[in-house]
């Protein structure tokens, strides 16, 4: 009787703690020395701040005495120099084989690269992440991607080239894509699994419906990011595509891979070998890594070799969890708490998108139907404003329906709502491949 492999480096993933800190802190210790050498940025850093790479002796000293890197300092030292990687390229720039840059929401895009060698290491950190999920060598998976120009991306696709696993690469959210893999691909062969950015994931599931189950009746998992995963999206996705939903936390500057596993959707795996990361809080830095509590998240890179990041602040909001996960991977994962982008104050609560969504995807009329909250100029708030496309149905049902949602949140989160129909092409729905999920008005 064989035992199916649930794991690709099955030594790392399920490595005693002890000896998973060992493995970090020798590895801290060998990247602060080889960035101090050989990025322009951190070399200028760590003078500044009088640090010596030979003094870190411990955890605490590294916590203490190495300096944090922010976005907004990569930026200032891109536009001093007019270097495009901030200061942080390690390498011979011919070495570089792939570039790759941020959404750039915020500014600028950041843009960073890698060397083959980083390549082939995204590759095999983004394979466990693919067995986690439940893909297998030998399976086949519909990739539908924005393009390759950002970290996850590439990730993704060097995983499942890693993993022994065919792809079928398509353009998503360009409309149409979709019909080769679920119509015309299925029939020759089993389509395992797909992956889909949130956006391209509404698409094609309110273009498909039911009808998922009968073009690919062998599917197994579902693999998505971009967007926070109420209960409510998750069980109606998986209703139809009859298949597990999984989704991924992906830092596109440090590059860190991260996803569910096939045991709990609720936090996700990373691989600690190549990533350090610590949750402090945002005011006083103090640690909280290991408590619980929800801090910012802080990311170094252990072993990427181009532009690497020492303790670069995120600007994303979480927590850790240690012990073994119930899938036997030993591992830290992280739990992503909700961002402050997309919450308004109304009187004095904050309410996320995701508790609102919570209701409106709870009503049938209304799964998948795409909305944002209105944030008012001035805050908090009176009212809960939610604008949210049209559902079915005459002048009569669609009043009713929007009083049974109204009632419905205002019941759930005890605050004043307001409800306003609007477009499926209202323009403010979507930002490239997302959604948007609060407009400012």
């Amino acid at each position: 009787m064989t035992t199916e492999t649930v794991y690709w480096n099955e030594e790392m993933e399920t490595l005693p703690a002890d000896r998973m800190r060992e493995l970090q802190f020798r590895r801290l210790l060998d990247r602060l020395a080889y960035v101090g050498q050989n990025a322009p940025f951190y070399r200028k850093k760590f003078g500044a701040t009088g640090l010596e790479p030979d003094a870190i002796r411990d955890p605490k000293d590294f916590a203490e005495k190495v300096p944090f890197t922010t976005k907004e300092e990569l930026q200032q030292e891109r536009d001093d120099t007019a270097d495009p990687f901030g200061g942080l390229c390690c390498v011979s720039r011919e070495d570089i084989v792939h570039l790759l840059r941020t959404a750039g929401t915020t500014g600028v895009p950041t843009l960073y690269g890698l060397t083959e060698d980083d390549l082939q290491t995204l590759g095999e950190l983004s394979a466990r992440m693919w067995y986690q999920l439940g893909a297998r060598r030998g399976h086949t998976v519909a990739i539908g991607t924005f393009g390759s120009w950002n970290t996850f991306s590439t990730t993704l696709l060097e995983g499942l080239r890693t993993g022994g696993i065919k792809r079928y690469h398509f353009s998503m959210p360009a409309p149409g894509e979709e019909v080769f893999p679920i119509e015309v691909l299925s029939r020759w062969m089993d389509i395992d699994g797909m992956y889909l950015s949130s956006r391209p994931l509404w698409q094609v599931t309110q273009k498909y419906g039911e009808k998922l189950q009968e073009y690919l009746p062998n599917f197994k998992y579902l693999f998505m990011a971009g967007q926070h995963v109420t209960s409510s999206l998750r069980k109606g996705v998986e209703a139809l595509w009859g298949a597990k939903l999984f989704d991924a936390y992906p830092m596109t500057d440090a590059g860190l891979p991260s996803a569910n596993c096939t045991a709990q959707t609720e936090t996700f795996h990373f691989p600690e070998d190549a990533f350090f990361v610590e949750v402090i809080d945002p005011d006083s830095g103090e640690n909280l890594t290991g408590t619980g509590r929800v801090g910012e998240i802080v990311v170094t890179s252990l072993v990427l070799k181009a532009t690497p990041l020492v303790r670069f602040r995120s600007g994303d909001m979480g927590y850790t969890v240690t012990g073994t996960c119930g899938c036997g991977r030993t591992g830290t994962r992280l739990g992503i708490a909700e961002r402050t982008a997309h919450a308004i104050r109304v009187g004095d609560r904050t309410v996320f998108s995701s508790e609102v969504e919570e209701v409106l995807y709870g009503m049938p009329e209304f799964f998948l139907k795409q909305y944002y909250l209105v944030r008012k100029r001035e805050q908090p708030q009176e009212r809960l404003v939610l604008r949210v496309e049209a559902p079915t149905g005459d002048a009569a049902q669609q009043k009713l329906l929007k009083e049974d949602l109204i009632s419905s949140i205002q019941e759930t989160l005890e605050i004043g709502a307001d409800v306003e129909f609007a477009s499926e092409g209202d323009e403010k729905f979507v930002a490239m491949y997302k959604f948007l999920r609060v407009v400012d008005e």
